[in-house]
């Protein structure tokens, strides 16, 4: 497991801004900021399915571009990037996909993948030697490099994935979801992967995530996402052992544990997020008449960020009274995850 104290303060790497992003009337993002600083560490990126992650992700990636907002790589802002500059942006800055049979070409052998994004076009021994070391380094047999992703388990699959990222020399990962197809016993091998290679690698990462062990072992700090908001960052450690607003909570207590059933269903769980004051306040039990006239903004609490008007109190209320249900805390809701 990471220690935020472990980490040396290091110059912003990759930074947004206050960014937004609309899908049309739809807001999927709203006055997000995160920054990675460069070196190894990871920062995660936790929330339920539909809160705005992955397009957080596509926007770092330069994939899509904010409505509002800077997103700044190494100081500069990505969308006035020269075309080496963004050429060096494009390699030094790596995505990784959640779903193998998606993120590879059916048509193309594992060596053809890996190497893809290589422009230099080295000799058959040289590109056969590269191609053999990136698999090595993630826990592959050479031999795979001639078969197809049909030919290959989910987690060979996640692994020329992670092979491919490290053809470039990356300086940052931005993983999304990179467990979440694969069963309990790939997860913990391929998170053990990670965590080795950006010992190895000197890497930054992005974990984009619902799997909190996951963030525990791998992110020294964490931001908690709710309806395209920001709603919780701080202390990885902090978040899961004193989460200051109900939402994190709920999304830690959600962890299914041995011996025992979770609550009844609380039909409150199910609500949508409200479109004025607090969005949590329909699924959140200790919501007043504050949280109905005014959305709260982020404000410090000891040492997390939080945008709670009864911060305060959730830390200090037993989990039964502020998580009225932590398996449908994880309820769904409309737009884009």
């Amino acid at each position: 497991m990471i220690n935020e104290n472990e980490i040396p303060l290091a110059p912003p790497l990759l930074s947004a801004e206050r960014i937004t992003v609309s899908y049309g009337k739809f807001q999927a993002v709203s006055d997000v900021s995160i920054t990675i600083a460069a070196g190894r560490g990871g920062v995660g990126l936790i929330g339920e399915s539909g809160s705005g992650k992955t397009t957080v992700a596509r926007a770092l990636l330069g994939l899509i571009h904010p409505h509002a907002g800077t997103i700044r790589y190494r100081g500069q802002d990505i969308t006035s990037l020269n075309r080496v500059d963004r050429s060096s942006f494009r390699a030094e800055v790596q995505p990784v996909f959640q779903d193998g049979n998606e993120a590879l070409d059916p048509r193309m052998r594992v060596q053809q993948s890996v190497m893809e994004g290589v422009k230099s076009r080295p000799s058959r021994e040289t590109r056969a030697s590269r191609v053999a070391q990136l698999l090595a380094d993630v826990g592959l047999d050479g031999k795979l490099a001639t078969r197809l992703p049909h030919e290959l388990s989910g987690g060979q699959r996640q692994r020329v994935i992670i092979a491919r990222a490290l053809a470039l020399s990356p300086k940052l990962l931005i993983l999304d979801e990179p467990t979440s197809a694969l069963d309990v016993t790939v997860q913990a091998r391929i998170t053990a992967l990670l965590e080795s290679l950006g010992a190895e690698h000197d890497l930054s990462m992005l974990l984009i995530t619902h799997n909190l062990a996951i963030v525990q072992q791998l992110c020294a700090t964490s931001h908690v996402m709710f309806a395209g908001r920001i709603v919780e960052s701080g202390p990885t450690t902090t978040l899961m052992t004193s989460p200051a607003h109900p939402y994190t909570r709920a999304l830690r207590d959600a962890v299914p544990q041995l011996g025992g059933l979770p609550p009844a269903a609380s039909s409150q769980m199910w609500q949508p997020p409200a479109d004025s004051g607090c969005a949590f306040r329909a699924r959140c039990p200790l919501a007043t008449e504050i949280c109905s006239a005014q959305r709260p903004e982020l404000r410090a609490v000891d040492k997390q960020m939080v945008a709670c008007h009864h911060a305060e109190k959730a830390r200090s209320t037993p989990a039964s009274a502020t998580t009225p249900n932590p398996v449908t805390a994880l309820t769904l809701i409309s737009g884009d995850s």
